[in-house]
């Protein structure tokens, strides 16, 4: 009896020992649970943070600015953009300049903590099929080796101090149907871009990307090229591909009236799509490097406070700049808004672009890109957004 009872009793205890180990271990997973359920918070904060910061906000600048950058990028540096669209022209007229021109530009920039985005133009935007003599023959080698000696010696210059170069503007705009219209609307497949004009700037891009290619492989470096498109012409960047021209980032360009939806785009006689779904099948970073309201376009746009279509334009770019910031789908580094002042040498609608009238007279749209922006504003600023419920 007594054996029983002990045999018992060390089975309650073993049973006992078992139930405490259990709880202890269901206490310790508990912990372990509750830790890396704060620490996976910890760092999809931080990753959101860090995402959200990494945003950039910047501009684009007339041809004016080039001549006295500083007033410029005081206003810049003010207002809380951090990045600017910089014109790099390829040509033989500008071959002695260009460089120095840009080193200046870069240093002056730099100093007000902006970054130069620089965009290229080569010989053959201005008709120039032999890049002023140097390759005669003008057919499609010739174009090749315009873009690709062109971008080869100026890069060079600057490998360790630019990382990001953006390979033209707008080039999916030669492109013609039928009927000679431009692709708005169309354009999604690359099939639609196989046409000579095409076959010419695919060289021409291909002998770019191909320099910086070189560039990365002697340098050990990562310089990363960039490839445009606007509207519905995502084939565009198919078609280039296909061609051998290879890109790291998709600049995009976005103009657009109250009421577009960006999650179901415009797409002519096709069906709506999703923007961000669209550009995030690339699976690249975007840069929407040309953005504006697209009421700047309409006969009754006013251009100023007060005006029905100024007042639509405002509330438009509000959305959009609100819906980019936001979205989830894909990684935007950057927007660029188009442009930083007004032209009024140029004709309608291209003299009123800008978020200020000349750097002397803001704008409302101003003090609405620069609170996404960060930058400053003064009460006068604030409330102009306030009582339009911005």
């Amino acid at each position: 009896m007594t054996t029983v009872l002990a045999s018992k009793a060390r089975l309650e205890s073993a049973e006992v020992s078992r139930e405490l180990r259990g709880v202890r271990n269901r206490m310790r997973w508990n912990f372990l649970w509750k830790i890396s359920a704060l620490l996976f918070v910890a760092v999809t904060s931080a990753s959101m943070s860090s995402s959200a910061e990494a945003l950039e906000w910047g501009l684009n600048g007339p041809a004016a600015m080039r001549k006295d950058p500083e007033p410029f990028f005081r206003v810049m540096k003010e207002r809380g953009f951090t990045v600017i669209r910089w014109g790099v022209n390829l040509t033989k007229d500008n071959e002695q300049t260009g460089g120095p021109a840009f080193a200046k530009t870069f240093q002056l920039a730099k100093a007000y903590g902006i970054r130069l985005q620089p965009v290229f133009g080569f010989p053959f935007r201005w008709g120039d099929r032999t890049d002023a003599g140097l390759y005669p023959a003008g057919d499609r080698e010739a174009l090749y080796q315009q873009g690709y000696n062109r971008t080869y010696a100026f890069v060079k210059q600057f490998k360790n101090e630019i990382d990001q170069w953006e390979l033209e503007n707008e080039i999916n705009l030669v492109a013609r149907d039928r009927n000679d219209k431009r692709l708005f609307g169309q354009g999604m497949t690359a099939a639609e871009f196989e046409m000579p004009a095409m076959e010419d700037w695919a060289a021409v891009l291909r002998g770019a990307s191909d320099a910086i290619d070189r560039i990365n492989q002697e340098s050990g470096l990562h310089l990363k090229k960039i490839l445009n498109t606007t509207s519905t012409m995502f084939g565009f960047l198919d078609f280039m591909e296909s061609r051998g021209v290879h890109y790291d980032l998709i600049s995009y360009h976005y103009y657009e009236v109250l009421g577009q939806d960006m999650r179901h785009a415009w797409n002519g006689w096709n069906p709506r799509f999703d923007l961000f779904k669209k550009l995030a099948s690339y699976r690249r970073h975007v840069l929407f490097n040309e953005v504006n309201c697209g009421e700047i376009y309409k006969p009754d746009y006013g251009n100023a406070p007060g005006d029905a279509a100024t007042e639509r334009c405002l509330r438009n770019l509000n959305g959009m700049l609100t819906a980019i910031r936001d979205q989830k789908d894909v990684v935007v580094d950057a927007i660029n808004i188009y442009q930083i002042v007004d032209e009024p040498a140029k004709k309608p609608p291209e003299n009123r672009f800008g978020l200020m009238y000349d750097l002397d007279r803001p704008k409302v749209a101003l003090y609405l890109v620069s609170r996404f922006a960060g930058g400053k504003l003064t009460p006068e600023e604030a409330a102009e957004l306030q009582k339009r419920g911005f």
